[in-house]
């Protein structure tokens, strides 16, 4: 008789705690995000081999642009001490034709190959200079 009553009162107790509320079920949660570009914020060491500088290594920190929300800026980007921008499509980074600054010019695209790697081409105009680049970013 106690076996029953204990497994009774076993049963009960796992029906009432399966009901429970949890988080999920909670209206007030914030749903999770589906900003894109929350995948790439981060610092990201970066393995860069360049045509005519050879293979230099440095770091990137991306950050969401606070004005476009379809963007992210690359800060140092091919260690220029330079903030490039690129536009987010899923794992795919474009960088637009644009101007670093005083310093030059660059373009070029990346895919986010994991969730800690991207593998990015771009090439760099520096002072009349063209310089084409393969680089990975890591974290």
């Amino acid at each position: 008789m106690k076996k029953v009553v204990y497994l009774s009162a076993t049963v009960l107790g796992l029906i009432l705690a399966s009901c429970a509320s949890d988080k999920k079920d909670d209206p007030t949660a914030p749903s999770p995000s589906t900003d894109a570009r929350d995948q790439y914020v981060a610092y990201w060491n970066v393995s860069e081999n360049s045509a005519t500088v050879g293979i230099n290594t440095h770091t990137v920190n991306i950050i969401k642009s606070q004005t476009n929300s379809n963007e992210v800026l690359l800060n140092n980007f091919s260690n220029l001490s330079v903030s490039a921008r690129a536009s987010v499509n899923g794992t795919h980074l474009t960088i637009p034709y644009q101007q670093l600054g005083s310093i030059g010019f660059a373009q070029g695209s990346g895919t986010l190959t994991t969730a800690s790697k991207i593998d990015m081409t771009y090439t760099t105009t520096i002072s009349g200079n063209r310089d084409s680049s393969i680089a990975v970013y890591t974290k």
